[in-house]
């Protein structure tokens, strides 16, 4: 499903930011996180950390990621209790010291867009998968992370490797609708927006009939194909009013000929079923 996933991706539109790394001597701490709109990556090299928010409760484990949805409080502790703020060292006695206060617990911010929630459906706190077991992709990005000069990361370098353990959660957590494998290739077709459009386009190399394709199509995302299609469709041009966009800005640079013509195609968007 990587590219039907990538294409929903980037029709919701995501920002990563580059993250940091917790730091304390002390063995126990916990950090709130208030509400900022935004979303939170949490990753760890080497340690368990606890991850609340409200009452969701996951624990993210050594080489594992967790994305929490960010209108809450969101408190990370080293432990199932709370314990106090992580405290540094204004100054060590030796240089290396200072290492000792690195805890491999890296938090940073991601913003979806506005459709986010209709798109990828996500858990309040989803995490990378299967439960407990490291993950390679956001093992390798952590481990890259700990070669950097002095433990910082750089520029684009930092950016793609936050996007990296963010991405990674988001694949191993897909929408609902992404659930039939047998369909992966037909979505991967009708979410690409240069790809084909006409039924007959679709099946090419699939083995069902058009008549199969609508039923499992409608059991998994209660759309037809069509209606898949045109609601995918509509997602660049419904982000962009989202955004503030001018209607007729909008629908000229979507090819409508009127704002009142774009209202019509939007009326008869269906928006698939995507419920965990």
């Amino acid at each position: 499903m990587g590219d039907a996933l990538r294409a929903l991706i980037d029709a919701v539109g995501l920002q990563v930011g580059r993250g940091s790394e917790i730091l304390s001597d002390d063995e126990s701490w916990s950090i709130e996180v208030e509400p900022t709109g935004t979303d939170v990556w949490v990753a760890t090299r080497s340690r368990s950390v606890w991850i609340r928010r409200g009452r969701d409760i996951a624990i993210v484990d050594a080489g594992t990621a967790a994305l929490v949805e960010g209108h809450a409080t969101i408190t990370i502790s080293t432990g199932s209790e709370r314990s106090g703020p992580p405290h540094v060292a204004e100054t060590y006695a030796f240089p290396h010291e200072a290492l000792f206060a690195l805890t491999g617990v890296l938090v940073g911010a991601a913003t979806l867009g506005p459709l986010a929630d209709e798109v990828l459906a996500l858990p309040p706190v989803a995490t990378t998968g299967p439960p407990g077991a490291p993950s390679p992709d956001v093992g390798l990005a952590l481990r890259h992370v700990g070669h950097l000069d002095g433990g910082r990361w750089h520029g684009a370098q930092q950016q793609a490797l936050a996007r990296l353990v963010v991405t990674t959660v988001l694949r191993d957590n897909p929408p609902p609708m992404l659930g039939d494998n047998g369909l992966a290739r037909v979505l991967d077709r009708l979410f690409d927006p240069a790809g084909p459009s006409s039924m007959r386009a679709l099946l090419v190399g699939v083995r069902m009939s058009e008549r199969t394709l609508e039923r499992r199509c409608a059991a998994a995302t209660g759309c037809t194909p069509a209606q898949l299609g045109r609601w995918f469709r509509s997602l660049a041009v419904r982000s962009a009013l989202s955004r503030g966009d001018r209607p007729s800005d909008v629908a000229t640079r979507f090819g409508f000929s009127t704002t009142s013509s774009m209202r019509r195609a939007l009326d008869r968007v269906r928006p698939p079923t995507n419920r965990r």
